[in-house]
């Protein structure tokens, strides 16, 4: 059996590449956090866990393609998932994949599912030419439209910043959002994001 390797650090989570079935497999785990008390730890590693594996799942049943969920450790507070061999967004922008990415991002707020980290390094184009979108841990339920433009607002931010060369990259991801949403609601979104700009301006001067 292949040994875990480590192949992502992170501030909240470790990600490993492991062996479930005889395939590839990805491993999420939370690690201890020792500033906190150890049993209100291991009580909110074991909340996050599952809350991220709910969402990963209500997602998919809203129509936007994730990893399958092998197996949820609430107690060592892990989530195996399946492995998508594919390319990082990140690393592989096209218009056509912003306009998908706008597609998956309405699909989820018709749902009233906040991803809550919605960037680029959080989808894959799999082998299959699918997108797969990854990374629940900051997602929640909301129709605030508020909450709505504040998703949308960061992968502009994103767009605009880290692939400000890839032309068209929000036009087209707004493209793909307006396909589900309808271009009323998608105006009336993107009237809230220029508000929370101007705001975030107006701070910045004060």
């Amino acid at each position: 059996m292949q040994q875990p390797r480590l192949v992502k650090k992170g501030a909240e989570a470790d990600i490993y590449l492991v062996e479930w079935g005889g395939k590839k497999a990805v491993s999420k785990v939370r690690t201890p956090k020792p500033y906190r008390h150890r049993e209100l730890d291991a009580a909110i590693r074991k909340h996050r866990t599952i809350h991220e594996a709910n969402f990963m799942s209500a997602a998919k049943a809203a129509g936007v393609m994730t990893p399958f969920v092998h197996f949820v450790d609430p107690v060592n507070a892990e989530i195996i998932m399946q492995f998508v061999e594919g390319e990082n967004v990140r690393d592989s922008i096209t218009p056509s994949l912003c306009y998908e990415m706008g597609r998956y991002a309405a699909m989820l707020h018709a749902s009233n599912i906040i991803h809550g980290d919605l960037t680029t390094s959080n989808f894959i184009t799999s082998k299959k030419q699918q997108l797969v979108l990854l990374d629940f841990g900051l997602s929640y339920y909301s129709e605030r439209k508020e909450d709505i433009a504040t998703d949308i607002r960061l992968i502009k931010e994103v767009f605009t910043s880290a692939h400000i060369a890839v032309k068209k990259a929000f036009p087209s991801f707004v493209g793909g959002y307006a396909s589900v949403a309808g271009k009323n609601r998608t105006d009336k979104i993107l009237e809230n994001v220029k508000e929370i700009e101007q705001r975030g301006r107006y701070a910045r001067v004060v």
